[in-house]
């Protein structure tokens, strides 16, 4: 059950630093690009933390942000892609 509800802490945490990220830098950028920008940058900032852990704890560190990460990106995108699709050309 503990497992469970870290896994659920981790996706809900990822989701929201992914898409509050996304919405700030598409103030700048388009939606799509915004999108991307912020996957990248969370991506990057969490693999900088990994070279700081005991190579122990890398795998569960990778598992706790790796994977909320993927299966939040297609939602991402989805999401940028709405936002480009109602932006007037």
């Amino acid at each position: 059950m503990t497992t469970f509800l870290i896994a659920l802490l981790a996706l809900g945490y990822s989701g929201l630093v992914l898409f509050w990220m996304a919405h700030s830098l598409g103030k700048t950028f388009r939606p799509m690009r915004a999108a991307l920008f912020a996957f990248a940058l969370s991506v990057a900032v969490h693999s900088a933390t990994l070279l700081f852990l005991e190579p122990r704890h890398v795998m569960a560190a990778l598992a706790l942000w790796g994977l909320p990460h993927l299966l939040l990106l297609p939602l991402l995108l989805w999401s940028a892609l709405k936002q480009e699709r109602a932006i007037p050309q």
